[in-house]
């Protein structure tokens, strides 16, 4: 008769390596799925940012309807100070904002991490311009997608949230 000693252990040596196989594709996905989990993170930070400093510009929308103020002002002025001027107040909201999204989100390597521009005729992201008083609030971040790989990605490395604010 046919002599089938040792067939059973080749077997098991073949559906572990093929468990084996199995184990690292899911160690790999939970990988990138840590990094989607940040991005995600990021990116709800940057909504909840960009959300509070539009009610700072509609708490001061009088200024804000014909001026942006500069970004080099700090924080000469706060909210429970009570000699401000309304334009005291929005470069503090400006500088406040700056400076939350800097300690919050992780700085991209090139360009501004805070924005204000007139959305008129910007067209450009969330901002259409609707009204002629519409703000932009643009919010940039450097995405944790593929940092520490050599992995090409179809993402950028910064990330960009915008917010088209009426005052």
């Amino acid at each position: 008769m046919f002599n089938s000693r040792g067939f059973t252990l080749i077997e098991v040596l073949i559906s572990m390596v093929i468990l084996a196989i199995g184990l690292l594709g899911l160690a790999a996905m939970q990988g990138i799925s840590l990094r989607d989990n940040q991005d995600a993170y990021n990116y709800q930070q940057a909504t909840l940012l960009a959300y509070e400093m539009q009610d700072r510009i509609k708490g001061n929308s009088d200024y804000w309807k014909s001026n942006i103020p500069s970004q080099n002002k700090g924080n000469e002025c706060n909210e429970v100070s009570d000699n401000c001027t309304a334009a005291m107040l929005a470069a503090y909201d400006y500088w406040y904002w700056k400076n939350s999204v800097e300690t919050i989100l992780p700085v991209p390597k090139t360009g501004n991490t805070v924005e204000i521009k007139s959305s008129v005729g910007m067209n450009n992201g969330g901002c259409k311009g609707t009204y002629t008083t519409s703000l932009c609030l643009i919010t940039r971040w450097a995405r944790t997608n593929n940092k520490d790989t050599n992995q090409s990605s179809k993402l950028a490395d910064t990330a960009t949230f915008y917010l088209e604010v009426t005052p």
